[in-house]
């Protein structure tokens, strides 16, 4: 781990004041944090320009395509009523619940996957198989099945998710090197004690992105419970909104659904970074 930690700093480099090249990993960090802040602003504005100009130039009938100054108006009705707040809320509640419950199926379950290879073959056709089936499809089943009203979207969102995760966490489990094992099963290191010492913080990396990509993807789990069936949530604002013809709001519900996918994605990017630079130490 030294060594693969050695190798990654010589990548790392700045030029120094005598005119030297130095290693440098201390405060990577944080400036690759100010330049993704600096290009998500610079995309943002040029998005907005597009979209003004398509607006002006009448590519769409205004009935399909609202204006950003009146999508602008409507957030700032829907936020000051307190309506967009309270939904983002309920779509965020959703989402987490159904992520943690589909990483607390897919860690153990791709863990055992991994060391029993005949468990592979018996129970990976019919995860693959399941999630063949478009999560709109069994959504309605789903509801049928289960009583309650946040149960059955939680469970919803964890059938999207579950299946990323699972495939993530046994291809990290099964990147880890044989002769790390060997060298922990040596010194007598227990099942337990390996996994958490050895195999966890090896594949950290994978599993971290895998967990990005589920935290994201929890978010389109909520949304599509709430198409199915809600009385609350970005995706029945979304709805009420297209039954209603209120363009503005509908594009509301759109930009703070996207909003929140990419500020989650954000966060855990940074969570990601921080672990990897402990894993490195």
């Amino acid at each position: 781990m030294v060594q693969q930690s050695d190798a990654r700093r010589t990548f790392d480099v700045r030029w120094t004041v005598d005119g030297g090249w130095e290693s440098k990993r201390d405060g990577g960090l944080g400036r690759e944090v100010v330049l993704s802040l600096v290009s998500i602003v610079l995309c943002i504005c040029l998005l907005l320009l597009l979209w003004e100009l398509v607006t002006l130039a009448g590519v769409f009938p205004s009935i399909v395509l609202a204006t950003p100054l009146q999508v602008w108006h409507s957030f700032g009705v829907e936020l000051q009523s307190g309506n967009l707040l309270f939904n983002a809320g309920v779509t965020l509640r959703e989402a987490f619940l159904g992520f943690l419950l589909a990483a607390l199926v897919a860690g153990p379950v791709g863990y055992v996957i991994v060391q029993v290879r005949l468990l592979e073959l018996l129970i990976t056709p019919f995860v693959a198989a399941a999630q063949g089936v478009p999560a709109v499809a069994i959504a309605p089943i789903i509801l049928l099945l289960l009583s309650g009203d946040l149960l059955p979207k939680v469970i919803i969102c964890a059938t999207v998710v579950v299946f990323p995760l699972l495939v993530t966490t046994i291809t990290a489990l099964r990147g880890v090197g044989r002769e790390y094992l060997d060298v922990a099963r040596v010194f007598g290191a227990s099942r337990l004690q390996t996994l958490l010492a050895v195999q966890l913080p090896l594949a950290a990396p994978v599993l971290l992105a895998g967990l990005k990509l589920g935290l994201t993807l929890s978010i389109t789990g909520a949304v599509v419970a709430e198409f199915v069936a809600s009385d609350a949530g970005l995706g029945f604002m979304v709805n009420t909104a297209i039954n209603s013809f209120e363009v503005s709001t509908r594009y509301v519900a759109v930009v703070t659904l996207a909003t929140l996918s990419a500020v989650l994605f954000g966060l855990f990017t940074l969570i990601e970074r921080i672990v990897e630079q402990w894993v490195d130490m």
